[in-house]
């Protein structure tokens, strides 16, 4: 397929843009795809009888507006139908099953939790984050063609999630923790090199901002994107919703590796004018505000993942810090001294792995949203069972000083 030069004479990495417009029908989603895959000259055409293809949306909420819009993943299954090959619409967790209940998908494709399929023990060749062997679903290793359909999504960790992000939902269910302690950024990299997307369609028919996902709300947009390249797809959709694709690790990282551009010049956009699409989302905090005195944070050394974290979670947590008359002190980031400590203590981050007796430890890099319980443990709160395995609390005596502020 050729691609297009820029004034410097590189080519361009083509994106594609449709407007298929707020609750789009049916109808109007496959004409949509039909335009975009028309517009990167017909990838699907190389499919062959026979060929086995894994669709991977975003859809392991529940929440309405929070998944991948189905219209679009029926679309798709049916366009690779109809070149005779098989396709299979896989997301972890069961919650896809409940999700895709009675959708006409069915007519397609097949649909499973990737929970439910056989693993494989696999290296990552060049891996700089997961350099263990992962286990991961024969399905994602064997499959002819590869198909990412992302949800473009604000994020409280990494800035945004889209098409490179998608990929860490193909460890099944909890095992997502092991990208969170291996390093989030880095280890999303890793899994695009585990498996290359073929094509990526983005889903901004909804996009979901704000506070998530520690919270986050759905907002009707009504555009779809596509391209052959993840990381051009990202950099382009970034763009045109408000963000510095530069100020994502994972971009820079991936395109330090050649896993393509970051730089919009260098990506030549099709279809739809994007200047029709663009908008500007609501995005996650990245300040850390104590929402009252004696709530201490002392984060200046944290990487800007961990204070992103931090910041997600006072907004999160704000109401239930406000009701609670107890005092707390949060650490993140690797300490020279151990600053005053009043109250319960929590500790974020792995930098602070050598501190964790200290108090409750939040361990990841960043942790993940559910692990935010860590603070309602802190504070004397129930939390569930699975819940409080996403934390470390020291055994002991020091346990009953560390936590709820006694």
């Amino acid at each position: 397929m050729s691609v297009a030069s820029n004034e410097a004479g590189k080519t361009r990495t083509p994106v594609a843009f449709a407007h298929p417009g707020a609750r789009p029908t049916a109808d109007a989603v496959r004409a949509a795809l039909d335009e975009l895959l028309s517009a990167l000259g017909e990838p699907l055409s190389e499919l062959g009888a026979g060929d086995e293809v894994l669709i991977k949306p975003n859809m392991f909420q529940t929440q309405p507006g929070f998944a991948v819009n189905a219209d679009l993943l029926a679309a798709l299954a049916r366009r690779v139908a109809d070149q005779g090959a098989h396709p299979t619409v896989a997301e972890r967790t069961a919650n896809i099953y409940e999700v895709l209940r009675d959708h006409p998908v069915h007519r397609w494709a097949r649909v499973v939790s990737l929970d439910d399929l056989p693993l494989r023990v696999a290296s990552i060749p060049a891996a700089t984050s997961l350099r263990v062997p992962i286990a991961v679903p024969d399905l994602v290793l064997d499959c002819d063609y590869f198909i990412g359909v992302p949800q473009l999504r604000t994020h409280a960790s990494v800035v945004y999630s889209n098409a490179m992000k998608n990929l860490v939902g193909l460890l099944p269910g909890y095992t997502t923790r092991i990208v969170h302690m291996a390093g989030v950024d880095e280890s999303t990299v890793d899994l695009n090199l585990l498996r290359h997307q073929d094509l990526v369609v983005c889903d901004g028919t909804t996009v979901i901002e704000g506070n998530y996902p520690m919270a986050g709300r759905a907002r009707e947009v009504g555009f779809l994107a596509a391209s052959r390249n993840a990381v051009a797809l990202d950099v382009a959709v970034g763009s045109i919703a408000g963000f510095d694709p530069d100020s994502v690790a994972y971009l820079r990282d991936a395109h330090q590796r050649g896993m393509g551009p970051l730089d919009l010049a260098d990506i030549e956009l099709r279809g739809t004018d994007p200047a029709a699409i663009r908008f500007e989302m609501e995005k996650a905090p990245v300040e850390i505000v104590s929402p009252r005195p004696g709530i201490h944070v002392h984060a200046d050394r944290a990487c800007p993942a961990c204070r992103r974290y931090i910041a997600g979670a006072m907004v999160a947590l704000r109401s239930e810090l406000l009701e609670w008359d107890g005092e707390m002190t949060v650490l993140a980031g690797p300490m020279t001294a151990t600053p005053p400590l009043a109250g319960a203590v929590v500790l974020v981050g792995n930098c602070l792995y050598e501190n964790r007796d200290l108090g409750v430890y939040i361990e990841g890099c960043p942790p993940r949203a559910i692990q935010i319980a860590g603070f309602r443990y802190a504070m004397g709160k129930d939390v569930s069972d699975h819940e409080r395995t996403q934390f470390r609390v020291p055994a002991g005596p020091a346990h009953a000083v560390a936590v709820g502020g006694g």
